[in-house]
C-alpha cells in the first residue's frame, strides 16, 4: 500500500524552517548591521590576495601601521597575514579569518591577535 495521499514529513520541517528563516528579522535578539550609504560589500574570493576588508577599508600591518598588509590563503584551512613594508607575517587559521573579515573594526582584531600571538609589542 502507498501513501500517495500524504505529503511527506520533511516537506514540513523544511517549510518551518523558512518560516523561521524569515522571522529572524523580527526577533529582537537577532543584531541587523546597519551599512550605511556608499559602504559597498563586497566578499573576498579565496583565489586572490585580500588587501581590503570587505567594507573596503585597506588592511594596516599591526606593526608598521602601514597600509601594507594583505591576507594569501595558500589553501582552504589558513590564511597568512603579510605586510610588504616590514616583512610582518601572522598565520591563523581560515575559521579566524573568516570570523574577522566581516567585522567593521578588522584592523583592531588583526592588531589584538598578533599582540596575543607576541608578534607585536603595545
Amino acid at each position: 500500500m502507498t501513501d500517495k495521499g500524504k505529503s511527506k514529513a520533511g516537506k514540513a520541517e523544511y517549510a518551518d524552517a523558512n518560516v523561521t528563516a524569515q522571522n529572524m528579522t523580527k526577533d529582537p535578539g537577532v543584531k541587523a548591521q546597519d551599512v550605511s550609504g556608499d559602504a559597498k560589500v563586497v566578499p573576498h574570493s579565496m583565489d586572490r590576495e585580500v588587501t581590503t576588508s570587505i567594507r573596503q577599508e585597506k588592511l594596516k600591518c599591526p606593526r608598521c601601521g602601514e597600509s601594507t598588509l594583505r591576507a594569501e590563503f595558500p589553501d582552504q584551512f589558513e590564511a597568512w597575514m603579510k605586510c610588504s613594508s616590514c616583512d610582518f607575517f601572522m598565520g591563523m587559521s581560515n575559521d579566524d579569518w573568516h570570523r574577522m573579515k566581516n567585522s567593521p573594526n578588522i584592523n583592531e582584531k588583526i592588531k589584538k591577535m598578533a599582540w596575543k600571538k607576541n608578534l607585536v609589542k603595545d
